[in-house]
């Protein structure tokens, strides 16, 4: 296995109960219509099938349960800007996602499909998008020779993946000190919340929290520490 379920589990009706509504921002960014995406190559798919919109938009249309480790790290492509605006993974069992709700990377998604139990296929994307995305892009936008990758600069032992046109290289999980704990943001969703707040930020939080059941998870020990 790559992630480990932990035993925090938070509903995603918001601090008001069901009264609560997610901003105007993310409608239609939730179907059950969507087409499936348990690879980089269908997450792609799916973004050209949502609105062209931020990065929140992607997150709000996942399905649920989500497996979420957050990290305050700011040594990434994706820094985090504060324990309060951590850098989020979605871990799966098939590929994780991370986001940022403010600072330099919110505007990126960046992917990593699991190869196995220690290496990713590494992808991004940037949002929103002007027009519909190539399947490859992902993969295109991170390419700078056909056997090194913007991701080879941090991902060690990067080797090229002749199927998809991308990268593969070790995983990394955040270091233990940076993580930051689901009631944290939770915690962030109500002030946003109460305080009616429509930020980026705010609407990123949103996105993770109003649309179904969201838990406290964590990478699975075989992946090595970041800067191992």
């Amino acid at each position: 296995m790559r992630f480990l379920g932990l035993c925090v589990v938070l509903a995603a009706c918001g601090p008001d109960g069901p009264a609560h509504r997610p901003p105007a921002e993310l409608n239609g960014c939730s179907s059950s219509s969507l087409s499936p995406a348990t690879t980089i190559t269908s997450l792609t798919e799916r973004v050209n099938q949502l609105p062209p919109s931020e990065p929140s938009c992607l997150l709000a249309s996942l399905p649920r349960p989500i497996q979420l480790v957050a990290s305050s790290s700011i040594t990434s492509a994706q820094p985090a800007t504060s324990p309060q605006s951590p850098r989020l993974f979605l871990i799966g069992a098939e590929v994780a996602i991370s986001f940022v709700p403010d600072g330099d990377g919110a505007h990126l998604v960046e992917f990593g499909q699991w190869t196995s139990p220690t290496r990713t296929l590494k992808g991004e994307l940037e949002l929103p998008r002007a027009e519909a995305f190539a399947l490859d892009a992902a993969f295109t936008r991170t390419r700078f020779s056909p056997s090194v990758s913007s991701c080879g600069l941090c991902h060690r032992e990067e080797e090229a993946d002749a199927a998809t046109g991308g990268s593969t290289s070790i995983a990394f999980r955040p270091l233990p000190q940076t993580l930051v704990p689901l009631t944290t943001l939770a915690r962030e969703h109500e002030k946003c919340t109460r305080a009616e707040d429509r930020s980026t930020r705010c609407v990123m939080f949103h996105a993770l929290f109003d649309f179904g059941e969201v838990r406290s998870g964590a990478f699975d020990t075989d992946v090595a520490l970041f800067g191992e």
